[in-house]
């Protein structure tokens, strides 16, 4: 097997998904697009995901996938060869100018071609990367459109494409969403397929009723909370659990001096026993099992995310900064997160750090808005791709 292909398909239990993509070289750079990286970081967690690559990536840039996506078989980057054809028309330029080329690759092609009767189903996100749909396959294909290419008439690659290679895109675009069985996309964009005659029908049921500002609710304001840092999740599991542990171990008892005119709520059903034991012996920590309570009705100013053995972790910081809360975290946590979460989010070296960073949030109401503020932009900003990454989960689990 070539360096740039899949290793062999994992053993039957979780259902097997193709993932098509193209490189991101928009901001100048041969990565996964932040919408694609979500998308995967979220399917990840229920299906055998295989992700094929178009356009340049090298051995190194695919090593590094594999390792932030764990779980994830990578392909892409072969090199060229005389089997190589050109992009069908409509899609010659736009490669041209995103990817540096408009060539095919024949052996990602033959590599996916391979395994087509694997797949349970088929996810494709960037018009580039559809030429490498596999023929004859016997399963649902489902697409996600990030952008409608075909309007986005701003970018460098832009100037690339002439009136009649719109048209050509436009055609080649609207085909291939007709095509497959379901559209998944954010509102701004569903607007613009809708515009170019893809039916309403094909589109994600739930794409309309998504409102990022209502997910987020009022501004929180530095009146409207008290000292208090907020902890929300499912206390049963046992990932949970561990990183909690720590918390109230190596942070909250030690750190009493700093912390003690702080609140830590707690809010979560099925604590086991040693949780409610811990939580008993600080004076400060509140724990709130019987699923009513919620971070901002205790008027909680920031929330704490520690996230030392938790998977899934883009969901959860997103999920935190929904809130309209700053979150506070551990370098632990952000070097295995995968969104792109720059601003809102507080990273900690250590227990002594993360205890004075609580202090100094909930003693400052200069440094609480700004973080308060970017964590409101970052999650409205990030919700609605998560939103569109959790119908393509919950799409492709009926399959």
């Amino acid at each position: 097997m070539l360096a740039s292909g899949w290793a062999e398909m994992s053993a039957p239990g979780r259902p097997q998904v193709l993932h098509l993509t193209a490189v991101d070289r928009l901001n100048g750079a041969a990565d996964l697009s932040r919408e694609t990286r979500i998308v995967v970081s979220v399917s990840a967690r229920d299906f055998d995901l295989s992700l094929a690559i178009a356009g340049p990536i090298d051995h190194q840039g695919l090593q590094k996938l594999r390792d932030q996506f764990a779980t994830v078989r990578a392909a892409g980057g072969f090199p060229a060869s005389s089997a190589d054809q050109p992009a069908v028309a409509g899609l010659r330029r736009l490669a041209k100018a995103r990817l540096g080329t408009d060539i095919v690759n024949a052996r990602l092609q033959a590599t996916i071609q391979r395994r087509t009767e694997g797949f349970d189903a088929i996810v494709v996100d960037d018009s580039l990367a559809t030429p490498y749909l596999p023929a004859n396959q016997d399963c649902s294909v489902h697409s996600l459109a990030h952008r409608c290419e075909s309007q986005a008439q701003s970018g460098s690659w832009w100037q690339w494409l002439k009136q009649r290679e719109q048209h050509a895109l436009s055609q080649r675009e609207k085909g291939v969403l007709q095509s497959v069985s379901a559209v998944f996309a954010k509102p701004e964009v569903a607007g613009e397929l809708l515009a170019q005659g893809l039916s309403l029908n094909q589109l994600n049921p739930s794409f309309g009723q998504f409102r990022p500002e209502i997910a987020l609710g009022e501004p929180t304001t530095w009146r409207g909370t008290h000292q208090r840092v907020g902890y929300a999740g499912y206390l049963g599991d046992e990932r949970n659990l561990a990183s909690l542990e720590w918390l109230l171990k190596e942070v909250w008892t030690p750190g009493q001096r700093t912390l003690a005119d702080t609140e830590l709520h707690l809010i979560g059903t099925a604590p086991p026993s040693p949780l409610r034991e811990l939580a008993a012996a600080n004076n400060n920590v509140y724990l709130h099992s019987d699923g009513r309570q919620q971070l901002r009705g205790l008027g909680c100013r920031a929330v704490i995310e520690p996230l030392m053995f938790e998977q899934h972790l883009d969901t959860k910081l997103v999920n935190a900064m929904s809130q309209g809360l700053p979150v506070i975290t551990t370098q632990e946590g952000m070097r295995r997160a995968h969104a792109e979460l720059s601003e809102g989010v507080l990273s900690t070296a250590g227990p002594e750090q993360l205890s004075m960073t609580v202090h100094q949030l909930m003693n400052d109401e200069s440094l609480w808005q700004l973080h308060a503020s970017a964590a409101t932009r970052t999650a409205a900003l990030q919700l609605a791709d998560f939103e569109v990454a959790h119908d393509l989960r919950r799409a492709l689990s009926r399959v």
